[in-house]
């Protein structure tokens, strides 16, 4: 017969553990940084694809909208 349920023992995870050291923080604020700029670089590519193609006023609006949280959090 079919047991729909989960298995009960599984592998501990290491989730509970919190990493205190330095370098933790500084990589999370490098992670923050670099989505940030990834996200202003494609935004920045997709608005000069649409506003190659004739629709001006949607490459902008597509610009502004994905680069104003690089501008706000960086």
């Amino acid at each position: 017969m079919f047991d729909p349920h989960i298995r009960k023992c599984m592998a501990p995870h290491n989730e509970h553990r919190v990493d205190t050291s330095p370098r933790a923080g500084v990589s999370a604020q490098q992670a923050a940084s670099r989505r940030l700029v990834a996200l202003a670089l494609i935004g920045s590519a997709v608005a000069a694809i649409a506003i190659a193609t004739g629709l001006p006023a949607t490459g902008l609006a597509i610009y502004l909208m994905l680069t104003l949280p690089f501008v706000f959090f960086a």
